[in-house]
């Protein structure tokens, strides 16, 4: 587990946070207010994190996904209830990856774009989709492609969803089958924003077994590129087939 400012922004408004004992990750990119991105991503991860470990049906054995959904709505509000008490931090909200690692399955939820990537057999493939301006317009078939929608004009960074913006935010929750040797990858846009899927997955592929020195390598990698944004990692490889190691920070 990563974060880092990267070379151009002077504040680090990702967050990052992790049970591996519950088998919960969570990653945010906070934005919004003054100085108000980092404190909607630490309360997303924190106050999540601490949610989920108190909720029965969640904190332990087979994950409950009403009571999980349920669970990740009161925080956003909580988000949302915190920004408007504090004129400071009016209109901050973040993006959030979640993933619950479970006996022989990966529950996982995001909102925003942040990404959840997924490693087996070599394949590298994005599981979640981007909530962004872009990927709803190539889904309305507006535009063919998302590089169409960006020749034509259209910002990448704008984000159709964000978590703590408004009271109510929907969740795109999913569950997958884990696999023995699986590596999955939680990541900002200042990972995916710098490097392409081809070289993420090229870093993963020849990674080893120390998860720390590849997640050390895919944020150099990003600075190198120019560290434009923030860039924060999660990496957690399944052993066999009920066993997941989470990196720790």
């Amino acid at each position: 587990m990563r974060t880092d400012t990267g070379v151009v922004r002077q504040r680090n408004e990702d967050a990052v946070g992790a049970d591996p004992d519950a088998g919960i990750v969570i990653l945010a990119d906070g934005m919004g207010g003054a100085n108000a991105g980092d404190v909607a991503s630490n309360l997303a991860v924190n106050l999540l994190l601490n949610r989920l470990l108190d909720t029965p049906g969640v904190a332990s054995g087979p994950v409950d996904c009403d009571q999980l959904r349920l669970t990740v709505q009161e925080v956003n509000s909580a988000i949302y209830s915190a920004a408007q008490e504090m004129p400071e931090c009016k209109g901050m909200g973040t993006t959030l990856v979640l993933g619950m690692f479970r006996g022989n399955d990966l529950i996982y939820g995001h909102v925003g774009d942040s990404r959840l990537y997924r490693l087996r057999g070599g394949e590298l493939e994005m599981l979640t989709r981007d909530h962004s301006l872009v990927e709803e317009l190539v889904a309305q078939e507006v535009f063919s492609s998302t590089e169409e929608a960006r020749r034509s004009g259209v910002p990448g960074s704008v984000l159709s969803r964000a978590y703590g913006i408004f009271p109510y935010v929907e969740v795109d929750l999913e569950k997958t089958r884990l696999e023995t040797g699986d590596l999955y990858l939680l990541c900002t846009d200042g990972l995916n924003g710098m490097l392409s899927s081809n070289e993420i997955h090229e870093y993963l592929m020849a990674g080893d077994e120390d998860l720390e020195q590849t997640a050390d390598q895919l944020i150099e990698a990003a600075c190198e590129k120019g560290g434009m944004d923030n860039v924060s990692v999660i990496l957690v490889r399944v052993w066999d087939d009920k066993e997941a190691e989470l990196l720790q920070q």
